[in-house]
């Protein structure tokens, strides 16, 4: 039987399955088959006459583990039923309810999952008196000193955020234990304590699993690590399985840096490379090389495939607005299944993050394009999406009682359940609206309720007063900026993709206002959103669909066909990166890597030339990493789509020598602009970057341009 094995596997592979024992890391790269080792190496071992029982394989997902099992009972029979498989989590919980006697809870706790432990987060922020916003930050705060092995009387604070999250973890934990209960972190932290203080328990797992194997290693965070190296330290048959190349979850704790501790701690340490790949074209392959040639962190590998070549990878750069970008990925998906006979499923649109997705989830809804959109909700279901909808349509239908309720619970207004008690009773009486209501009770009395209901009725009615006359995209953005949704997504632990979103609906409604200059009103924009958001939900039921996801939305997927969309700096990498220095900097270039092999057959990359989120429209540049992959120069030759409608249009480009320094552009100065034409500087202000001007241009009238972006040509100084 292994000899028919060893045919099946190729050289490193085998290599790899057939170790003849102690700590391994398998260097599996993308597409190179780690799965298939990991269970022909289980099913080695049971050939060699390891009890299956003293076998445990830990992975990430509880279909990982079930995949493997079901392989593993094609290679062995019935003795694969007796090997150890699961997540971290069941497997520890497991050993848990075994060994736990009361310290710190009984073996039958219960197990507190992500909206439980926020429920009891929220509760403990309001018992505090302190703002209930502030709840997922810190959960997020107390998860990660958990998984860094820290109790509460170890944290150190560096920020009041901090010091409010470690007040609140004394309270969490100690209603934890009043509930018998334990969270998910809790299962890896509370079993590196039971090992510590109890060494019999830890000597009794040690000799029942003599071999312990690890999926997705490079997702191992330090917490892990700690247990892992306590488990083997003695037999020391530790087989790791992954890609430093493809770790991309920091943000939940995972550290690269345990293969490195692992060749420390273990040594000496076998490490095999699998650089083979089955998914993709030499041409994907060569990129993605590319790339990695410029990490400083991964070990050294190099991906190859006897695959026959396929199409080259395309950089598609005519886009002048996400939208145009749009309409190429949709019209090239129609060409290609026509083309290759495919189906909706073999393609995938990928985008760095979720803010991203609106441009293309409209644009599939108008071709009929059915998409699955992972990891996230609709782009018009988002929590701040709501709000902000919800202010837009107040504005426009102050009547409208579900978009004012809205509005009070997120616009600060004082009003509480008993003030709405009194107003439902007041609209019921008379026969009137909610917001009729409300100038009623303004009207009367000046106790701190009226006061509260008369600030909030007499603001509310000013911003509608002042908006209402405003052109659609000048009412939206100065609505995002009344609304009080960026002051209240401040501090939330996911403030910067919430503004992106708000940011990206006030483009949409700029976009629409373009193209319908003389239709286009607050009335009509909310009725298309309606239409359209409508139409996404019905989205779901496709089995047959584009893919539309982050790049760590699809880890460990693969499609015929990928589009990496919205390639420019700020958004791949993100803008973080840049203030978070080289680490954050090499985790999005893995990022980038995952993103490049998920493709098999065809890879399009494209971007915007245009930033289309702020008032005024700002030239973008090209992600670094298309330089890192060999692609920036110049793009391959695509057929042209039919433009749409658009403000911009394509002057001339200047060169690098020709851009003048912000520096030299003072009021009076005589400019150039690539789209905007020539025109006249006639104001700057300082920001604390590299300053705003005001431009008029001799064709489009008054712009204001920040001169980081703004790549203007001098004609003559001021």
């Amino acid at each position: 039987m292994r000899q028919s094995w060893e045919r099946e596997l190729d050289e490193q592979q085998w290599r790899a399955v057939s170790h003849s024992g102690g700590p391994v890391v398998v260097l599996a790269g993308a597409g190179s088959g780690k799965t298939r080792v990991l269970t022909y190496r289980i099913a080695y071992l049971i050939s060699c006459g390891v009890p299956p029982e003293s076998i445990i394989a830990l992975t990430f997902t509880n279909k990982a583990a079930e995949t493997m099992r079901q392989r593993l009972e094609g290679l062995v029979g019935t003795p694969a039923a007796h090997v150890r498989m699961g997540t971290f989590h069941s497997q520890f919980a497991r050993w848990l309810r075994q060994e736990l006697r009361g310290v710190p809870v009984r073996g039958d706790f219960t197990i507190y999952d992500e909206e439980d432990s926020r429920v009891v987060i929220r509760d403990i922020l309001h018992n505090m008196g302190r703002d209930l916003k502030s709840a997922s930050t810190c959960r997020s705060l107390i998860s990660r000193w958990k998984n860094e092995a820290k109790s509460w009387r170890e944290v150190d604070c560096m920020s009041p955020t901090e010091e409010l999250a470690a007040r609140v973890y004394v309270e969490y934990e100690s209603r934890l234990r009043a509930a018998n209960a334990l969270d998910f972190d809790d299962l890896l932290l509370e079993t590196l304590r039971l090992f510590q203080r109890d060494p019999a328990v830890l000597e009794k797992y040690r000799e029942t699993f003599s071999h312990i194997l690890v999926d997705e290693y490079q997702d191992t965070n330090p917490l892990q690590y700690h247990i892992l190296k306590l488990l083997a330290s003695s037999h020391r048959n530790l087989f790791v399985v992954g890609d430093d190349a493809q770790s991309i979850y920091s943000f939940r704790g995972a550290d690269v840096r345990n293969f490195r501790f692992m060749e420390r701690d273990f040594a000496p340490v076998e490490i095999i490379r699998l650089e083979r790949n089955y998914r993709s074209t030499p041409q994907i392959l060569s990129i993605a090389n590319n790339l990695l040639s410029h990490s400083h962190e991964v070990y050294p590998k190099r991906l190859f495939t006897h695959n026959p070549p396929g199409p080259p990878p395309c950089l598609y750069t005519a886009c002048l607005t996400p939208e145009e970008e749009a309409a190429f990925v949709a019209k090239k998906i129609r060409e290609e299944m026509a083309r290759h006979h495919l189906h909706y499923r073999d393609f995938a649109i990928l985008y760095r993050t979720h803010s991203y997705s609106r441009s293309f989830e409209d644009k599939l809804r108008a071709e009929r394009i059915p998409y699955r959109l992972v990891g996230t909700i609709s782009f018009y279901q988002r929590e701040e999406i709501k709000h902000f909808l919800a202010f837009l349509r107040f504005i426009q239908n102050p009547d409208d009682e579900q978009a004012l309720l809205r509005v009070i619970s997120v616009a600060g207004s004082g009003i509480g359940e008993t003030t709405l008690e009194r107003l439902r009773a007041i609209a019921q009486a008379h026969h009137t609206s909610l917001w009729e209501a409300l100038g009623r009770l303004a009207q009367e009395g000046q106790s701190p309720m009226h006061r509260a209901v008369k600030n909030f009725y007499h603001k509310m009615r000013s911003y509608r007063e002042a908006l209402l006359p405003l052109p659609l995209d000048e009412l939206v953005e100065e609505a995002l900026e009344q609304s009080g949704l960026l002051t209240y997504y401040a501090g939330d632990d996911r403030e910067l993709e919430r503004k992106d979103n708000l940011h990206e609906l006030v483009a949409a409604a700029r976009e629409y206002h373009e193209h319908n200059p003389s239709g286009a009103s607050l009335h009509t924009f909310l009725e298309r959103v309606t239409l359209v958001s409508t139409t996404g939900d019905t989205q779901k039921g496709f089995t047959d669909a584009v893919w539309l996801s982050t790049v760590h939305g699809v880890k460990g997927m693969e499609f015929h066909t990928v589009f990496i969309v919205g390639m420019i700096e700020g958004l791949f990498p993100h803008a973080y990166a840049n203030e978070e220095g080289e680490v954050a900097l090499e985790e999005e270039r893995r990022v980038m890597y995952v993103a490049l092999t998920r493709a098999s057959r065809q890879l399009y990359i494209t971007y915007p030339r245009y930033d289309m989120r702020y008032a005024t429209a700002r030239p973008t540049i090209p992600s670094r990493f298309l330089e890192e992959i060999g692609m920036s120069e110049p793009p391959v030759a695509l057929s042209s789509i039919k433009r749409i409608q658009s403000p911009l249009r394509v002057m001339q480009t200047f060169s690098p020598s020709e851009i003048a320094s912000p520096q030299e552009i003072q009021v009076g100065c005589q400019v150039e602009h690539t789209h905007f034409g020539k025109g006249k500087v006639v104001a700057r202000e300082e920001n604390g970057a590299s300053g705003i001007v005001q431009v008029e241009f001799e064709s489009v009238g008054m712009k204001k341009l920040d001169l980081r972006y703004a790549r203007l040509k001098l004609l003559s100084p001021a």
